[in-house]
């Protein structure tokens, strides 16, 4: 868990993000614990209750944003690593809705 000071600052970020237009939705999420995978196969689905071990590849949360280019969507990230500490961000662009 984030230390109160490290929360602190998350939400401030949070919060200008908010403000500035560019958050739309951010979540963190539970251990693998309490998940599931689901496959499908030949027609036939199957599920597979939590925790995984396979933690590397794992995600931890997701943030929504809305900018206008990559570049201040990079920009964000950046400042929302720099405030989440040591860790890797994957982005990936949504189809228009």
């Amino acid at each position: 868990m984030p230390s109160q000071e490290e929360m602190s600052r998350m939400g401030a970020l949070i919060e200008e993000m908010t403000m500035e237009g560019v958050l739309e939705s951010t979540e963190g999420c539970k251990p693998s614990a309490f998940g599931a995978r689901l496959r499908q196969a030949a027609g036939a689905a199957t599920v597979k209750d939590g925790p995984f071990t396979e933690a590397k590849d794992r995600i931890g949360g997701y943030a929504i944003i809305q900018t206008a280019s990559k570049a201040d969507a990079i920009g964000w990230v950046k400042r929302f690593l720099a405030n989440a500490g040591d860790g890797e961000s994957e982005m990936f662009e949504l189809f228009d809705r």
